[in-house]
């Protein structure tokens, strides 16, 4: 699809201040309103495009589904979190709920822009933003709740979900290096250690607390991350909400996911999307965890996944599309 497509770098003044980016359809009716999605990115110091910092992980999901979803009529903002891109402050130190203070600021954005619909305003989370735009939709009034890649768990779930499958992938390497896993690996040991670890790191009364006086952890973001439940934010949910995942997404857990049309009051959707990683790209590769670096070196040059992008586009238009922005993706 040919870009059809402005963008304006925007400044969001808060606590710290905060720079985003807006994507508006080029042809547009200043007499029309039009529906909105506000996209979370996920955990790390990733920009708005979700890059990393001194060029390291250039993944440009964000700013690909950004074009995505303005493409087919909507509005869109992402932006930098605190201490990456152009934005103030320090990601290490920055909390959990620091970050869903600036989400509501970015959501405002949207909110007093003259061509958004008010009644048309929808969240897309990507991984640790699945949690974050859940938080937000306990604050602020939405209008659709996308889970792209994450959703329902808390930050502690995924992360011993995430370490479990690790050790069950060692342990299941070939040759010599699996049988030396297996002698090795004590997967309760290896918990019981590292359980003891976190529970040092949320009990500081640090920001950022330094893990054997040398490798710093961001101790704010992990004791609010592991207080929170998303579950209860969702149980007061009653628009429509999505959850996307790959079925070659490591760091996610899918079972979690079947818990959602438990949990909402409106209209939910599940989709599994086959060959799909945790950044919404192509794989065909196996599942993994250990291997997660060497795939990064060549996913970003692949496409995202048409699947993925499919369910996207459904979902928006059936819930949110009007006549005139149909017109404008035509």
């Amino acid at each position: 699809m040919i870009p059809l497509f402005t963008e304006k770098e925007i400044e969001v003044a808060g606590q710290k201040k905060l720079y985003g980016t807006l994507t508006i359809p080029e042809t547009i009716d200043s007499n029309e309103k039009y529906p909105a999605v506000l996209l979370i990115s996920g955990s790390g110091p990733l920009d708005r495009n979700g890059n990393g910092p001194k060029g390291k992980y250039q993944l440009n999901v964000y700013s690909e589904l950004a074009e995505h979803i303005t493409n087919l009529g909507f509005i869109t903002f992402r932006y930098d979190k605190r201490g990456t891109g152009k934005s103030e402050g320090d990601w290490l130190s920055t909390g959990f709920w620091d970050l869903v203070e600036d989400s509501e600021l970015a959501l405002q954005v949207l909110k007093e822009h003259p061509l958004v619909d008010p009644d048309k305003i929808i969240v897309a989370g990507h991984s640790e933003g699945t949690i974050i735009g859940t938080a937000l939709s306990e604050r602020q009034s939405l209008n659709g709740l996308m889970l792209l890649s994450g959703g329902v768990g808390n930050l502690d779930e995924f992360t011993t979900h995430q370490r479990l499958f690790t050790y069950q992938e060692l342990k299941s390497s070939k040759g010599l290096k699996g049988f030396l896993m297996r002698l090795l690996i004590n997967e309760k040991k290896a918990e019981l250690k590292t359980r003891k670890q976190i529970q040092k790191i949320i009990g500081s009364n640090k920001d950022v607390y330094k893990v054997y006086y040398l490798l710093k952890q961001p101790a704010k973001w992990f004791r609010e991350h592991f207080a929170y439940n998303p579950r209860d934010g969702l149980k007061k949910i009653n628009y429509p909400v999505i959850a996307i995942c790959g079925d070659k997404d490591a760091l996610v857990d899918p079972a979690l996911l079947d818990e959602l049309h438990t949990l909402v009051q409106g209209p939910s959707d599940t989709h599994m999307i086959k060959n799909m990683e945790h950044g919404f790209r192509f794989q065909q590769e196996d599942k993994t965890m250990v291997r997660v670096k060497k795939l990064l070196k060549i996913l970003p040059s692949r496409p995202l996944n048409p699947d993925g992008l499919d369910v996207i586009s459904h979902w928006l238009e059936s819930n949110y599309k009007s006549s005139r922005s149909n017109n404008i993706a035509q």
